[in-house]
């Protein structure tokens, strides 16, 4: 008879399993809330980018077919339009990409040459103070950019 031989057995035992699963679950809800206002800013980032290409397209469109195309607002859309032969087209629409941000869309005429009737300064917010609001400022010249809201286009 063999007395005091055993074979030792590798892996985790119960108790240091539920530390680290303990430890993960802690270190994850401290990191949630920061990760949602990461979230948050990145909606009205990619939005203020979304409409800010919208209007890009809307000057390409202008120089390319050398006419006039118009920003029309449409309830909470931007549609860019032109005309031909006394008929409206719609070639795009703008959409915020998330129901809670806010866009303060203008009706602008963009002329064959790239240039705007006026200048424009669109705020683009989710009314969240724990996010940085964006603006899309677009110079009378056709000149556009995404800023911080409260540079207010200067």
């Amino acid at each position: 008879m063999i007395v005091g031989k055993y074979k030792k057995v590798q892996g985790f035992t119960l108790i240091e399993l539920l530390i680290t699963v303990t430890i993960i679950a802690v270190l994850a809800s401290l990191a949630a809330p920061s990760f949602a206002a990461f979230i948050k800013q990145d909606r009205l980032t990619t939005s203020a980018n979304h409409l800010s290409a919208v209007y890009k397209f809307a000057r390409s469109e202008a120089v390319k077919r050398v006419e006039i195309i118009t920003l029309t607002q449409d309830e909470n859309s931007w549609l860019v339009q032109a005309t031909r032969n006394d008929v409206v087209v719609t070639l795009k629409r703008f959409e915020p990409l998330h129901e809670s941000i806010d866009v303060g869309l203008v009706e602008r005429i963009v002329r064959s040459t790239g240039e705007l009737n006026l200048a424009s300064n669109i705020l683009v917010t989710d009314k969240d103070n724990s996010t940085t609001d964006l603006r899309l400022c677009i110079l009378q010249s056709g000149q556009s950019w995404v800023d911080k809201a409260e540079n207010n286009c200067a």
